[in-house]
């Protein structure tokens, strides 16, 4: 596998689970990247094994050409390796369907008016349609992630799919699919499992 970042066969398990199982990707120099899936998907553990912070159970990763499976984070970080990391929290004096809203218009550089009909949906698809008018911040723990996976459902997707040239979807550890962005959007293996879509 070739590329400036390349991850072979990488796996990882927290006991009996694999939040990593076989995982494969590579990519180039310069080249923009989405990586996407619902939440628990493995997207973190991914992240953290090509940063330094988890080290696989199996497969190996490479950078610049060089083999730094088991280099320290620190090492990585001098080499040029980072992450940024996001907690999305809701704006917790709007309502329910402003905070989508907002993160709707504003992440997919559209107008409000055009993104109400997919803001409607999303609510429904997440169970918390009935919930729409009510203050965010006034939502139970549950609720609020259902919340954080519909704005990312109205958010992130269609951001990503302004500056990535490639988009990889993981679910339950595995790559689910990966290519350019409208085609891996449109394919019906991920809509299947879109409802928790977020970015790590």
């Amino acid at each position: 596998m070739t590329g400036l970042l390349a991850l072979e066969e990488v796996s990882r398990r927290f006991g009996s689970v694999k939040a990593t199982d076989r995982f494969s990707m590579a990519l180039a120099e310069g080249a923009a990247l989405g990586v996407i899936g619902p939440n628990g998907a493995g997207k973190s553990t991914m992240f953290n094994i090509v940063t330094g912070g988890v080290r696989p159970s199996a497969g190996r990763v490479f950078f610049a050409g060089a083999d730094i499976t088991r280099a320290p984070a620190h090492e990585r970080c001098r080499m040029g390796i980072g992450r940024s990391h996001q907690i999305p929290h809701p704006f917790a004096n709007m309502t329910v369907f402003e905070n989508l809203l907002v993160g709707a218009a504003f992440g997919g550089a559209r107008s409000e008016a055009a993104c109400y009909e997919d803001c409607h949906g999303i609510l429904a698809r997440t169970g918390l349609l009935e919930k729409a008018n009510r203050p965010a911040g006034s939502l139970t723990l549950l609720e609020r992630k259902r919340l954080e996976m519909a704005r990312a459902l109205a958010t992130r997707p269609r951001a990503l799919m302004r500056i990535v040239s490639r988009l990889v979807v993981i679910n339950s550890g595995r790559k689910l699919a990966e290519g350019a962005p409208q085609e891996v959007m449109a394919s019906a293996a991920v809509r299947e499992v879109g409802m928790g879509i977020g970015a790590a």
